[in-house]
């Protein structure tokens, strides 16, 4: 029996990188040793492309269950961290490819177009028909020449042509948002957002929105491109923008401690912006302002939930609501004996059995004690012109803990330190450098890429789903739904509960 201990552990497969298809219906993962393809929906595994390397893939786009682009995390005979390949999953081949002579920090997919990162420019592809060259194979004994695959024979289509290169500041987490009528780039200056029209005959101009006083950190493009949601490196707040009229539509405060944005996503319908942060928090965002008669009639009914008979205020005394909200009953056995108005501080008034029955008028001073006087006094602040900003945001109005992982600084590249030889013979502890990763230099591994499901509709609620990488992956499914009562009757307010979740590199499901 082998009893020894192997020098290094087996190799495990970490998630360098995650990214959603233009539908949703799809996301990739860059992996340690290839690319993965899964459904949104259910994350079960769709296609495992056999590339030519079992290398690593630091950038993974995809654009349908057929087209995916990719980039090699170190260089070799294949390509390299400058090297963008198109790959075409039905043929099992690669369609076209593209050397930048330095490192690629993204890739964006449409079915127009393709738009490539790097530090300081973007570079935008169009698709062409090509024609793919016959690939040599050994002849069958039985096989003729018509027993060639028909898909091998007609023209595929691909990024082939360069169309523009538009010049940013620098673009160190690869922010780009890109749809067929639509390129949404960093500016030169800090802070700023370029928005550049793809459409047909369009002016060539770009529009500059002056977003944020910080670095940008995080982009986010609707469905229908009408809506563009922007973080900086602040991470306190997002802001909403018309992608025609340039206007600011909302600004939502997240919190107030500086935070990463992980992604952000509208909703199809644009009723719902969904957030993620390195908090461990998401928070969904309500882009529709809410119905004056709605609201009004649903804070009657909660009022008229939480009032209480006169009989009840009269017995239970100022304990009533605290025994309520840990669960307990006030129950109605016998009245409480009575006790003087004045009882002093924290006592109150509990009446007699005349005043019980309605025999009796009861006294003025013993009308029930304001409840509200803390969320009176907290609007009265917010309605000051003196409260500070903090407190007039919007803020979410749901939000739920998602999974960050477990991963250690060197997730990567395995432990934190090594040992060697120093030159008069003794050993020498040495640190590990944490590997960078194209779109984050300090190597952090990719949390938090939500999306939402596209079957639901917004008055509904929605379901969102995010996705986490590294060396501890998970997906996981939220559903936002209507506060309701046992009889199914709306209250207001919505809810945001976990559904589940997955190891889908493990598949396992939980």
């Amino acid at each position: 029996m082998n009893t020894r201990k192997p020098i290094q552990p087996a190799a495990t497969t970490n998630v360098l990188s995650i990214s959603y298809s233009t539908s949703g219906k799809r996301f990739i993962t860059g992996l340690s040793d290839g690319i993965r393809i899964f459904r949104t929906d259910n994350c079960l595994a769709t296609h495992e492309p056999t590339t030519p390397y079992e290398l690593g893939i630091s950038i993974a786009e995809v654009l349908d269950d057929r087209y995916c682009a990719y980039v090699y995390n170190h260089k070799n005979r294949s390509g390299g961290p400058n090297v963008v390949v198109f790959w075409d999953a039905l043929l099992d081949r690669e369609l076209s490819r593209f050397d930048f002579h330095e490192p690629v920090l993204g890739i964006r997919l449409t079915s127009k177009w393709m738009a490539v990162v790097l530090e300081e420019r973007t570079v935008l592809f169009q698709y062409q028909r090509i024609h793919l060259p016959r690939l040599p194979t050994p002849p069958a004994e039985d096989a003729g020449e018509e027993e060639r695959t028909p898909a091998e024979d007609q023209p595929v289509r691909a990024p082939n042509l360069v169309h523009s290169i538009y010049q940013t500041t620098a673009n160190t987490y690869a922010l780009a948002c890109l749809s067929n009528d639509l390129l949404v780039l960093p500016a030169k200056t800090l802070g700023q957002i370029q928005l550049i029209s793809l459409k047909t005959g369009a002016s060539s101009s770009k529009r500059v929105v002056k977003a944020h006083s910080h670095p940008l950190r995080c982009l986010a493009l609707s469905d229908d491109g009408s809506l563009l949601a922007t973080a900086s490196e602040q991470g306190t707040l997002n802001h909403v923008y018309n992608t025609t009229t340039l206007d600011q539509l909302a600004n939502f405060r997240r919190g107030v401690d500086q935070a990463i944005v992980h992604s952000m996503a509208f909703s199809p319908g644009n009723r719902w912006l969904a957030s993620t942060s390195d908090k461990g928090t998401l928070h969904i965002f309500d882009l529709r302002p809410p119905d004056a008669a709605e609201v009004a009639s649903m804070a009657k009914e909660r009022q008229h939930r939480k009032s209480r008979s006169y009989a009840e205020h009269r017995l239970s005394g100022p304990d009533y609501y605290k025994d309520s909200s840990s669960g307990m009953s006030a129950g109605r056995s016998s009245p409480a004996p009575s006790s003087a108005v004045g009882g002093g501080a924290g006592t109150g008034y509990q009446g007699s059995v005349q005043e019980y029955y309605g025999l009796r008028p009861p006294p003025v001073s013993a009308s029930p004690p304001a409840r509200d006087a803390a969320v009176s006094a907290m609007a009265t602040l917010k309605a000051s012109p003196f409260a500070p900003k903090v407190f007039k945001d919007i803020r979410s109005i749901a939000s739920a803990p998602f999974y960050t992982g477990e991963d250690t600084q060197h997730w990567q590249s395995g432990p934190p330190y090594s040992w060697t030889t120093a030159p008069n013979g003794t050993k020498k502890r040495i640190k590990n450098l944490v590997l960078p990763l194209p779109n984050d230099p300090a190597g952090r591994p990719s949390k938090g890429i939500i999306t939402f499901e596209r079957e639901v509709k917004d008055g509904d609620g929605a379901i969102v789903y995010v996705v986490g990488g590294g060396s501890d992956a998970r997906w996981e499914m939220f559903e936002l739904s209507p506060i309701t009562t046992a009889d199914g009757e709306r209250i207001g307010g919505w809810a945001l509960n976990n559904k589940g979740f997955r190891k889908y590199l493990k598949r396992q499901f939980v």
